[in-house]
């Protein structure tokens, strides 16, 4: 199955190099045993290469990720404290415990008796 995970919002676009102020769940999905942060608090750098081919990176929008990408090696630094300390982490954890539920099926339209007489 092929799907997006959102991770937070793009700050800048560098070459191949994209940064995303990162939502605190995805924060506690990467480095589990930190305590909780305000999302906006860390950033995450990562190859262009990750992100969705459908939803593409965009200065000030939501950073999608191929759920396909993310399977395979898929690394980048994490700046946890907003400090400019950089630590290596594996993207593939976003996928831990994530189980997607498949779109719904569209509902069969009946005929509508709105403004009959």
């Amino acid at each position: 199955m092929s799907y997006d995970i959102g991770i937070g919002s793009c700050i800048s676009i560098d070459g191949d190099a994209v940064l995303v102020k990162l939502d605190s769940v995805m924060v506690k999905r990467l480095v589990p045993a930190s305590p909780w942060r305000k999302s906006g608090t860390s950033t995450l750098t990562l190859d262009r290469a990750l992100c969705s081919v459908q939803r593409k990176p965009a200065i000030g929008s939501e950073v999608y990720l191929d759920h396909a990408a993310l399977t395979r090696k898929a690394r980048g630094k994490l700046d946890l404290d907003g400090d400019g300390v950089l630590r290596p982490v594996d993207l593939s954890q976003l996928l831990d415990n994530l189980h997607p539920q498949p779109a719904p099926t569209p509902s069969a339209k009946g005929r509508s008796t709105f403004g009959r007489r």
